[in-house]
């Protein structure tokens, strides 16, 4: 049997992102009979805002959860808007995540372990359409949205969500996914590094206020000023917004089950 249909059916069969809890579960029961379980180690992570004259950064949150004991979601999530009537203005986030993790069984006589991997990107640009007499060179930009599982310092899982961006005039709803990926695994340590990116410009607006507005926070934490710019997508739902990635570990499927598997 081929590799990719082997991949297939464990998908679809052992369900490695089968009913893949994105919230912390109410009751924290999910996975809990799971023959393997991903142990949190050493992190660091770091949301660096910018700003430039007449600009605002909101959020820059990384947020590490584990709903289940064999499933983790990391969140990173934030808001930049640039705008003002006589300077050029800037605002930006960079987000990086390191974190170290070990993959352990949870009984003896299991199967080896199966991991896997997603991505999910949700947020809006919007740029003003300038007035007569103004420049067109605001901006609104999401930098690439990627992440990798390392061990033993070889790549094994990776997802890559490219960059988008609008100018003057013109407006982006973002919903992106990656993945979902996945490698047969071994206990041990691994490595979860992920990068995001969000950023605005906007050039002078002297006789008309100009902004440019990246929204990628659930919660936008922005001054009033800067309604305006939220106002094209403020009816989008706003749950997922951001840059989301999922990690599980299930055990993998039998090698007679694989075997049954339906030729295409």
């Amino acid at each position: 049997m081929s590799h990719h249909r082997r991949c297939v059916y464990s998908l679809l069969a052992w369900g490695v992102f089968a009913a893949v809890p994105i919230a912390p579960s109410a009751n924290g029961s999910d996975g809990a009979d799971s023959a393997y379980r991903i142990v949190l180690r050493s992190r660091e992570a770091q949301a660096t805002p910018a700003n430039s004259k007449a600009s605002q950064t909101g959020g820059g949150s990384i947020v590490v959860d584990q709903p289940s004991p064999n499933t983790v979601v990391i969140r990173m999530g934030g808001s930049a808007a640039a705008g003002s009537t006589f300077h050029c203005s800037s605002a930006g986030i960079n987000f990086a995540l390191l974190q170290d993790l070990e993959v352990v069984s949870t009984r003896a006589g299991v199967r080896p372990p199966r991991i896997g991997m997603m991505g999910r990107l949700v947020g809006a640009l919007t740029v003003t359409d300038p007035e007569k007499w103004q420049h067109a060179d605001g901006s609104a930009t999401q930098g690439p949205a990627n992440a990798a599982l390392w061990c033993c310092e070889n790549s094994i899982l990776a997802i890559d969500m490219p960059s988008a961006g609008v100018a003057c005039g013109q407006k982006l709803a973002i919903n992106n996914q990656s993945g979902p990926c996945e490698a047969s695994a071994v206990t041990g340590c691994y490595r979860l590094t992920a990068n995001f990116q969000v950023a605005a410009t906007q050039g002078k607006g002297v006789w008309h206020r100009q902004y440019a507005v990246a929204d990628f926070d659930t919660a936008p934490q922005l001054d009033a000023f800067w309604a305006d710019g939220l106002k094209p997508f403020r009816a989008v739902p706003r749950d997922e917004f951001g840059f989301t990635l999922v990690v599980r570990v299930v055990e993998d499927a039998p090698h007679d089950a694989v075997s049954r598997t339906p030729q295409p």
